[in-house]
């Protein structure tokens, strides 16, 4: 027999969804003679019948509210947000002081900040467009990670691998071993982008490697083949972002992909001082200027 207290029953800020939710819930969760269990979004999204991204929305109100508090379990695949019942004791309309607070890796896909999911939603626009692929690939995406909610250390080159699954899923014919060899990172890039990581390491003794470098390296190979830059001229801004003299900027370039979004703004500095001092334009000789004053 499921129970469900009468004060849960009658609150008044519960939503069609959530209100749905809470038997589900009960039956899954609360089992006669035993302990209480708990539940994942997807087993209530199926018995629902509704997208797995409403019923995490809702689930995760009801955490706010004090409803519900979540768990995570390790799972053949991966760490999966499971959710049951706050003790009945805790039960109130007051908003919970972060029911997880345990578990604040930012690594997993749910516990991402508006920011980072708006830098990540921003860098997914930009992919798509640039291969000409649908936007709503990000939708795809974005509902399969919450679903599962992985954890990676670097969620824009997540992406970017969804988008090489779904380009090679819709290939009309293999690609050439030539095309192949000439969209890969060139050595030369691939060390610069090792340099680019020792740099950042040097700094931040909590700094954790890009499990997917060569993702890091494509965004130098797209500063050279689509911004026409050198390797001279991604050392240099490198260089100067890390010295006394960039500084200042540094917090703003964490990875690959904002040292490509920023070169612009890097380069100009770079190209503007020297040592400190400015420089004059390219072609103009100082003893000229003084002849013509």
């Amino acid at each position: 027999m499921i129970t469900l207290p009468t004060a849960l029953i009658d609150r008044d800020d519960l939503s069609l969804m959530e209100r749905a939710l809470l038997p589900l819930i009960a039956r899954y969760t609360q089992q006669w003679g035993d302990k209480p269990n708990d539940i994942d979004a997807s087993t209530l999204a199926q018995a629902l019948r509704h997208s797995p991204r409403e019923v995490i929305e809702a689930l995760d109100a009801m955490v706010k509210k004090n409803i519900l508090k979540t768990l995570r379990r390790k799972t053949d695949q991966g760490v999966m947000i499971y959710y049951t019942f706050t003790p009945l004791s805790t039960l109130s309309s007051a908003p919970a002081a972060l029911t997880a607070a345990e578990y604040s890796d930012s690594n997993y896909y749910l516990n991402l900040s508006n920011e980072t999911h708006e830098e990540l939603h921003a860098f997914a626009l930009e992919l798509c467009d640039r291969e000409g692929l649908r936007r709503e690939l990000y939708e795809d995406f974005n509902l399969y990670q919450r679903s599962k909610n992985n954890r990676s250390f670097d969620w824009c080159a997540e992406f970017e691998r969804w988008v090489r699954r779904e380009m090679v899923s819709n290939a009309p014919v293999l690609a050439s071993e030539q095309a192949l060899m000439d969209a890969k990172p060139t050595t030369e890039e691939f060390e610069m982008t090792q340099y680019f990581i020792r740099h950042l390491s040097s700094i931040d003794p909590q700094f954790v490697e890009p499990f997917d470098v060569m993702s890091w390296a494509k965004q130098i190979r797209l500063l050279i083949d689509t911004g026409g830059y050198t390797l001279l001229d991604i050392k240099s801004a490198i260089d100067w972002l890390f010295s006394a003299k960039g500084d200042w900027f540094r917090p703003n370039v964490p990875d690959a992909y904002h040292l490509r979004k920023h070169f612009k703004r890097l380069i100009a500095h770079t190209r503007s001082f020297r040592d400190g001092k400015p420089r004059l334009p390219d072609g103009i000789d100082l003893f000229d200027l003084y002849e013509q004053m």
